[in-house]
């Protein structure tokens, strides 16, 4: 094949996501010429209808997948989520390149701040019904939330943030992340403008136990004709297969639960070491109200064998506890001169007050819990680490880069980051009923190592623990110590093995 003809929509993001394509077919295939068809769909000519009022979400695929039967072009590439849950006869996705961030973006105005009353501009049910729920405790003040439509490009709808009377725009990462991510110069303008209108406001990563993206959002799929082997081919060699099997299965999540886009439901399958993550939050046309979020482990280990009521700790988060705290005092001082840092917080009472931390740092909490307990506390909190550990869901600032400081104890084992430490560890005394149990979960890998200091004789016995850096920390003295999504969900495992 000499040339390849690629369509696509004609907005700078479309153009940019045909042009990663491109790349990846030039570097593997360097004597194919590429050829670029851009053009207007359905959905970018009618922008009054709201998207969840529009009859089909092929609006945006449909006039490009008709150049592809008409063979004007070799392949198209769409962002996935706007495609059909079912393609018709004629063409299929035969590939797609390494997924973007699935996760949204949210960003307020900040003379919107402490407002009572907030507008969020989105055109997602699936977006309405998630937010309604975690807004009012991720942010740092009370507010009443509402929704209204909105419908352009990414800069057309932060433009309409500024200029309109309302609060908020919802935004997926992954279209935010591409423009800063272009290194070429065709887009310079709108890269350094985005840049620019982002200054203006505060934003927060929205996090997928929350709020689970639209299936396959971040994913850009590749439609050729079904009998077109030569371009099936080509394409093979740069799909990815596993994002490719990742999104298939939300689709079909969403497909069976009826719907496409005008859905109340996210559907989220993150490929993290050692597995994978299911999320499902929404409501079905039915009114039934969804909350999955479950771990499948790359090990096939009967982990609960020989699990009874008895030989199995902890029993509650009381008996877990095996350290006091004790604050120090001189921190609190130190933390308020901090200036555009990444402040990562493991624990909410690792700050044990509110206006601590300056407004030009980035806040990063490990979990959910955390996030709740400083947003009460007033904090301004950025993203979380959503329970998965640091390298499974990373910290980060899409806009600038920044030093990262943890805020942690004095004696802390779980990261290579700068350690800001804000208070000290006192042991416990340990219950004697701990020696002698099977099956243990571990808060953190502190708790491991002061334990099996005292009775090593438990080493060779049953762990677990959550996912990130605790389970490598044990998992380097007991390899096959077994990761969960939480204790809770550990416990949940254990009452059905002992029913």
């Amino acid at each position: 094949m000499k040339t390849l003809k690629i369509v696509s929509r004609k907005s700078p993001l479309a153009r940019i996501q045909a042009f990663l394509v491109a790349k990846k077919i030039s570097e593997s295939f360097p004597d194919i010429e590429i050829e670029h068809i851009f053009k207007s769909t359905l959905g970018d000519e009618d922008l009054n209808t709201p998207l969840n009022k529009m009859p089909d979400i092929g609006v945006f695929t449909n006039d490009i997948r008709n150049d592809l039967l008409s063979k004007y072009a070799d392949i198209a590439v769409h962002s996935w989520k706007d495609l059909p849950v079912e393609l018709e006869e004629g063409t299929e996705i035969v590939g797609t390149i390494e997924r973007a961030d699935m996760r949204d973006m949210i960003f307020l105005k900040k003379d919107s701040m402490l407002k009572k009353d907030l507008v969020v501009l989105s055109s997602s049910p699936r977006r309405e019904k998630n937010l309604s729920s975690f807004l009012p405790f991720a942010l740092p003040f009370e507010a009443n939330i509402s929704f209204k439509d909105v419908r352009g490009n990414i800069h057309t709808r932060l433009k309409k943030l500024l200029a309109g009377k309302e609060d908020a725009l919802v935004i997926a990462k992954a279209a935010i992340d591409r423009f800063i991510e272009n290194k070429g110069d065709e887009f310079k303008e709108e890269k350094e403008e985005l840049f620019e209108i982002v200054e203006s406001l505060n934003w927060m990563i929205l996090p997928i136990s929350q709020n689970p993206c639209a299936a396959a959002q971040g994913a850009l799929a590749i439609e050729g004709r079904q009998n077109d082997e030569i371009i099936k081919k080509i394409i093979a060699t740069i799909s990815n297969e596993n994002d490719f099997s990742a999104v298939e299965s939300e689709r079909r999540i969403l497909k069976s639960y009826g719907g496409g886009c005008h859905q109340k439901i996210g559907v989220s399958n993150e490929l993290i070491k050692g597995g994978n993550i299911l999320t499902v939050k929404g409501e079905t046309e039915e009114g039934k109200e969804i909350s999955v979020r479950s771990f499948t482990t790359n090990t096939n280990k009967d982990y609960f064998s020989s699990v009874n009521e008895e030989n199995f700790f902890p029993k509650n988060i009381e008996e877990q506890k095996f350290f006091s705290r004790e604050p120090i005092s001189e921190a609190s001082a130190y933390i308020r001169t901090i200036e555009n840092k990444g402040i990562y917080v493991s624990r909410s009472n690792a700050l044990s007050e509110g206006n601590l931390i300056d407004e030009s740092n980035i806040i990063w909490t490990s979990g959910i819990d955390t996030w709740k307990s400083l947003a009460k506390k007033g904090y301004w909190v950025n993203g979380s680490s959503d329970s998965l550990g640091e390298n499974n869901s990373p910290e980060e600032s899409p806009f600038r880069e920044v030093d990262w400081l943890k805020i942690s104890h004095a004696d802390n084992l779980e990261d290579s980051k700068e350690l800001l430490v804000t208070y000290k560890l006192r042991p416990l005394e340990i219950s004697s009923r701990l020696k002698d149990c099977e099956y243990f979960y571990w808060m953190s890998a502190s708790s491991f190592k002061l334990v099996t200091r005292q009775f090593p004789e438990i080493l060779n016995r049953n762990h677990a623990c959550g996912l990130g850096k605790t389970l490598d920390i044990i998992q380097a003295e007991v390899p096959d110590t077994y990761a969960f999504l939480s204790y809770e969900s550990w416990k949940e495992e254990i009452s059905k093995k002992i029913k």
